[in-house]
């Protein structure tokens, strides 16, 4: 790997430390965002070649504001693209990015919560949208996208609160509401994460809930079962976000869960204590063991993150903290290096400047520039986004 600024590592029990050296990413976001167009309540954001020139853009959703796109000049400074998009205000929660259309470009289904409006905006070419129909009407909190059934193209699953999660699959560009599809819950689900968990070669399904989170494996076809046995920790919390990614280099998919305490758990007459966050180790075959490779002292996370942050080929932990006097979920980003097997070290002096404070409440990553490395873009629920240029 290499930086701007000479370092050397030094060992200290299994974990490398940056010695000498500068920090990993400079925030610039003064210089290249348009911040007036990020300072409302960003929920969700996610990179792509939306205008079809070669370079990332970025699209944010905004809750109960214009969503927003950031459309990259070709060195990484970004103009507001925000004329390109539908009018319409509604609580977008959570982006899906994909060609779903299979025409070259990236179109995206952005789900709601409070007003129960999901949006499909199909690219009709050079990142200019259209609304198309996605006729549901659920409390939705998050979705995640993926070839579910095997035909090739796109399908979508939402989660939802209080009722089953959706799948919807794809035909054409035209999505069907499969209603049988995933088992029956009543449970409040925040996230959902697609993954081959199981080494079928099909994939599988994280339910990030407010109670027993679940794993769902893929028959084959698009219909999901519940592993009963896939998690050791069957305890009731309140998950906002699963992250799903190899972390100990075994060449299986682990879980790391984002866990809060908020008003489930405080309805649940649950104590604080216990509901940080939460890494599972997959086995290899969809049952997974609970790790102590997370730091004793680690927070609780409306927001959680795998990247690899310093480039070295591993996945890292980017995840939001919780402040009690803050609005639930907008505490700073903390940053969590992997030393390669799975443990991880708080390492935010590293990544982050001293005086940096995001409040992030979704992190997209992506080279905006150019220069061969991963940048940040966090997208934050109070006050402006920020970019941030890996070194």
């Amino acid at each position: 790997m290499s930086f701007s600024k000479c370092f050397f590592l030094l060992p200290l029990g299994g974990i490398s430390i940056f010695a000498g050296s500068s920090l990993l990413y400079d925030d610039v976001s003064e210089t290249t965002l348009p911040s007036e167009a990020t300072r409302l309540r960003s929920m969700d954001a996610e990179m792509g070649d939306i205008d079809g020139d070669g370079d990332l853009d970025i699209f944010v959703a905004m809750e109960f504001s214009k969503n927003l796109l950031l459309l990259n000049r070709g060195d990484g400074t970004f103009s507001d693209g925000g004329n390109r998009l539908p009018k319409p205000v509604h609580d977008s929660e959570d982006i899906a990015l994909g060609d779903f259309y299979d025409d070259g470009d990236l179109d995206a289904v952005i789900v709601a919560e409070d007003d129960r409006i999901d949006l499909y905006y199909r690219n009709s070419g050079a990142g200019r949208f259209v609304t198309h129909p996605l006729p549901t009407a659920e409390v939705s909190n998050g979705i995640t996208h993926g070839d579910v059934d095997g035909d090739g193209d796109e399908d979508l699953i939402t989660a939802n609160a209080g009722v089953s999660n959706a799948l919807w699959l794809n035909h054409a560009g035209e999505f069907t509401f499969v209603s049988a599809a995933l088992p029956f819950k009543k449970l409040t689900s925040q996230d959902v994460k697609l993954g081959e968990l199981d080494g079928d070669g099909d994939l599988d399904l994280v339910e990030a809930n407010e109670g027993v989170n679940r794993v769902l494996l893929n028959q084959g076809d698009g219909r999901f079962v519940v592993s009963k046995h896939a998690l050791p920790d069957i305890r009731a919390r309140e998950t906002r976000q699963a992250a799903i990614g190899d972390v100990d280099g075994d060449g299986d998919l682990d879980i790391v869960f984002g866990n809060v305490f908020f008003g489930f758990s405080r309805r649940q007459g649950n104590e604080a204590d216990g509901f940080a966050n939460r890494l599972f180790l997959n086995n290899g075959d969809a049952t997974f063991q609970l790790s102590e490779g997370l730091p004793e002292d680690q927070i609780q996370s409306a927001h959680i993150d795998l990247v690899d942050l310093d480039h070295d080929g591993d996945l890292d932990i980017l995840a939001t903290s919780i402040e009690e006097l803050r609005e639930p979920g907008t505490g700073p980003v903390r940053a969590y290096l992997n030393n390669g097997a799975g443990v991880f070290t708080d390492s935010t002096a590293i990544i982050f400047p001293a005086t940096f404070r995001g409040n992030g409440f979704d992190v997209a990553t992506g080279d905006v520039n150019g220069d061969g490395k991963a940048d940040l873009y966090l997208a934050n629920r109070i006050g402006a986004d920020r970019l941030l240029l890996a070194k």
